[in-house]
């Protein structure tokens, strides 16, 4: 598995967008504080990915979207039995700065009320959209739930418990298992109109309304292709200026092993 860093530019405005992952290795998020860190010296703000709370949505998108439990608790419980890291664990280095100068550190995602709003949107103008969401909506409301991410959270429950081997063995697998699934390109889904479409469209707003002539987001990688997209809808003048790839889930550098 690979994500993106790259480089867009209209002339006047540059962009760069690094492709992130919730659960990674320790050096690829080094790396990218790193660069973080060189780009805020070079007169960026930063841009952050990260659905944020609300009292209206948030209920709504925990059954919708999270499976009944905390996205971010079950990345750090996922991360912790891969012997992987979590991506919001690193940021905290950036969090001097962002206590100085606020203004150059911008969540830039949607609340979990637009992304319900957006939906009923949906299931009222799309009748695609809405004959996709109906059996799902029927079953939720008529079987119960397990809390926090059902099967998933129970497995990694079991794993945390068990013995140093199988915690090792887990790990492997895991991490194996990650950068396969991450590296399949997944088939379009009804839902990524509200995941990926909705909150790439905001984004791109965000980005041509913004005072700010030079801009380093991190976000999904999947989002780059629709983002750039729509920036070149806007202004035929955008452009990606250069690209390059990076391995967020490595191999460990310390083996072990017997003869």
């Amino acid at each position: 598995m690979t994500v993106p860093q790259a480089t867009l530019s209209n002339g006047s405005k540059t962009v760069v967008f690094q492709g992130m992952a919730h659960i990674g290795s320790e050096g690829f998020y080094k790396s990218v504080v790193y660069d973080l860190e060189s780009a805020l010296n070079d007169g960026y703000v930063l841009y952050y990915e990260g659905v944020m709370g609300s009292k209206d949505g948030d209920e709504w998108f925990n059954q919708h979207l999270a499976g009944g439990g905390d996205l971010n608790t079950n990345y750090q419980m996922l991360s912790e039995v891969c012997g992987l890291n979590f991506q919001l664990d690193y940021f905290g280095l950036l969090t001097a700065d962002r206590t100085l100068h606020p203004e150059r550190h911008i969540s830039a995602d949607v609340t979990t009320a637009d992304m319900m709003h957006e939906y009923d949107r949906l299931m009222q103008s799309d009748p695609v959209f809405a004959a996709s969401q109906t059996p799902a909506t029927t079953q939720a409301t008529t079987e119960p739930t397990t809390s926090g991410g059902g099967g998933a959270t129970t497995m990694i429950g079991w794993l945390q418990q068990g013995s140093p081997q199988l915690r090792a063995l887990a790990g492997t697998v895991c991490r194996g298992f990650i950068s396969l699934e991450l590296g399949k390109k997944a088939a379009p889904e009804e839902m990524d109109k509200v995941i990926v479409d909705f909150r790439n469209r905001k984004l791109a707003d965000r980005i041509l309304s913004d005072t700010n002539q030079k801009i380093y987001i991190t976000y999904g990688a999947g989002h780059l292709p629709g983002l750039l997209a729509l920036l070149e809808a806007s202004d035929a003048s955008w452009t990606m200026k250069s690209l390059k790839w990076l391995r967020p889930v490595v191999a460990p550098e310390d083996l072990d092993g017997k003869l």
